[in-house]
Formats: C-alpha cells, structure tokens, sequence
C-alpha cells in the first residue's frame, strides 16, 4: 500500500483520453486490488429504533482513492430473511491498512472503539469505562452509560407525545374522558289512553260540566 501511495496521481484529468500512461496505470491497480478488498472489507449496520450500531473493517484511504477515479462504491442491498448463512473465506489482507472502528449512536450521542496502528475510544456519552490490565488473557473494554435527567426527560416526551391507534384507547384517556350525556325526552301521551279516559265532570245545581271544552 505504500507503494500505491506513491503512485497516487495529485491531480486527474476529467477525460479518460487525457490520462496518461502512469495515471492508467494506477487505475488498472485500484480494479485489480477490488477482489482482494471485498474478501477482507466488512461494514455491517444494526438498527434497532434510536439506537444505530455500525461495526467496520475498512482502509478509508484505499476507499477515497476508487472514488476519486468514480469506480462503484455505491451500496448494492437486497432483502434476506433474518436467518442468514453464508460460507465465504474471511482473510484480512496485509496490502491495505486497516481500521477497525465499532460505533453506537443513541439519543444524538456516540460512542466510538476505533483499532488502527493505535486503540482508542472516543465518546460523548456519561459513563465509567474498565480497561483490562496486563494481567488479562484478553484484551477488554467495558462501558456503563450512567441514567442521566435528559433520558427521564425524553421518556416523558414520548409518552405525551403517544397517540394511540384507532380504536384504541388508553386507560388515562378514558378516565379524562367526559361522561356521556343522556338526554331524557318529555313524554307524549298515548293517543289511545286519551281517547278512552274519563273527562272529569262537575256537578252543578241541574246540570253538569266536563272539561272537554
């Protein structure tokens, strides 16, 4: 790879037909190295609502170079099932200079483990970090986020800002709720009892008066 570095043309003329030989050259070695890179290279990507877990095995400056001559480097993604095997031969190749970087974004902070010619761990999250000591068999790193007052914070937020689906209501909803109201309509008299009742009469001295009229 050093070698290919001090190859690296400092400018490219943007019509093929203008390169000359050293920068075709050095084209034909970018294609080449590609099958030899795709056995190595890893970047895999677990998402997991809020949470975005990126673990990379990568030689950047390799990748900016295929770039810069506008070779393929686009994600090419299809549909699997969850259950996912595949035999392939894994040999990280000492032609390129590689990075190993785990990352993990959470609620817009990061925490980043990063393995080059040199380890280190850069992250904005409140936490306590443990490093193993020269006494270990193997090397370890462990990382406890403390519960911080922005966390509560966001949980309230998402619980006011939850809407439930249709058809569904919460238990909190239904006791604000208001009581339904029943209105209690005024009778109307059958019109057959009517008909049938009694007027009521009044005596008088030599006759007698309903309440008919």
């Amino acid at each position: 790879m050093f070698l290919l570095r001090l190859l690296s043309p400092k400018e490219i003329p943007s019509r093929k037909t203008n390169w000359g030989w050293s920068v075709r050259f050095y084209n034909w070695l970018l294609v080449k190295l590609m099958p030899i890179y795709r056995r190595s290279a890893i970047s895999e990507t677990i998402n997991l609502d809020v949470t975005q877990i990126i673990h990379n095995v990568r030689d950047y400056w390799y990748e900016q170079e295929l770039q810069r001559f506008h070779i393929d480097t686009a994600q090419h993604l299809e549909k699997q099932t969850t259950s996912y095997n595949l035999k392939r031969k894994y040999h990280r190749s000492p032609l390129f200079n590689w990075t190993e970087s785990l990352l993990l974004f959470y609620n817009g902070q990061s925490y980043n483990i990063k393995r080059a010619k040199t380890f280190s761990i850069e992250t904005d999250v409140n936490g306590q970090l443990k490093m193993s000591t020269d006494k270990d068999f193997i090397f370890r790193s462990e990382f406890t986020a403390k519960k911080t007052e922005r966390t509560h914070e966001n949980q309230k937020e998402q619980e006011k800002s939850y809407t439930a689906p249709v058809g569904e209501t919460s238990f909190d909803d239904r006791n604000k709720q208001p009581r339904q109201k029943i209105n209690i309509k005024d009778a109307i008299p059958n019109q057959k009892n009517t008909e049938t009742s009694q007027p009521e009469t009044t005596k008088y001295r030599g006759f007698e008066e309903n309440n008919l009229f």
